[in-house]
């Protein structure tokens, strides 16, 4: 090498700025997963903590109901059959939780393959609406079906667990929503015909706007001041349409108004 004459060095046809460069992306990648890595398990501690908080509830008020009873306090039989229903009441809160809970692992666990399978849409979603018309539950509430006839794509989905999420966007539908609400079933095609829009939309009381950002996470409730008198459920409910609509690579939002009602949208790749 000739005096003053510098080169820069080269490793397997690297220079040391490329290889530095490929460091820092490499140490920015390993920040960004460590960083995640924390924010699940801070969630996740989030979520245990909320749940042995529900289970702690009905637990409570079973033992408190069967201690009042052998107590002797009381023999009158309507008190009894009051207490009992109670009880039962409480146990299938329970029942819901643990299954919401199981079923959401399950879910979220991606060793677990899914029953895949390519479906047209416009069946798939009318059948549901059909069958849903039939459901008793829904005998209150006015059920609309808004698919163009002219919808021909194919999706594909995991059948029962895609049947399981409009389950759940009907249901929350239903029970934050009065006697005589609208609740839609809509679908479409986005503007590029490479996605389908899959929308439940309802006349129902609607989520505070403050919210609406956390509604998905399974961490997060509404403010008890929404939920109507005698609904009870896990509150789960959302966290597995998530979790089932991200595995099957498609996204959902919500858009709400209090008073006037909320609209959950899923998108999903067309086949």
């Amino acid at each position: 090498m000739k005096k003053n004459e510098f080169h820069t060095p080269v490793i397997e046809n690297k220079t040391i700025e490329e290889l530095s460069a490929e460091l820092l992306i490499k140490s920015k990648q390993l920040s960004d997963a460590n960083l995640n890595l924390q924010m699940e398990q801070k969630e996740r501690k989030e979520m245990l903590s909320n749940i042995s908080h529900d289970l702690r509830a009905p637990i409570t008020a079973i033992r408190n109901a069967i201690d009042y009873l052998n107590s002797g306090h009381t023999t009158d039989i309507n008190d009894y059959i009051s207490f009992v229903k109670l009880i039962d009441r409480r146990t299938k809160t329970l029942e819901n939780l643990i299954h919401d809970m199981y079923y959401l692992f399950c879910v979220e666990d991606d060793s677990k393959e899914l029953d895949y399978q390519i479906v047209p849409a416009f069946p798939f979603l009318e059948e549901y609406y059909y069958d849903a018309l039939a459901d008793s539950k829904y005998d209150n509430k006015v059920l609309e079906l808004d698919i163009p006839d002219t919808l021909e794509c194919n999706i594909r989905i995991d059948v029962q667990k895609m049947i399981r999420v409009l389950d759940n966007l009907f249901t929350n539908a239903a029970k934050y929503s009065n006697d005589g609400a609208m609740i839609t079933l809509k679908a479409c095609l986005n503007n590029t015909n490479e996605r389908l829009l899959i929308c439940v939309e309802d006349t129902g009381i609607g989520i505070p706007k403050d919210s609406l950002p956390h509604i998905f996470n399974r961490t997060y409730t509404v403010c008890d001041a929404r939920t109507p008198e005698g609904v009870t459920g896990s509150g789960l409910g959302l966290s597995i349409v998530k979790a089932i609509v991200e595995r099957m690579d498609g996204l959902i939002t919500c858009e709400s108004t209090e008073g006037k009602g909320s609209t959950f949208c899923i998108e999903l790749p067309v086949i």
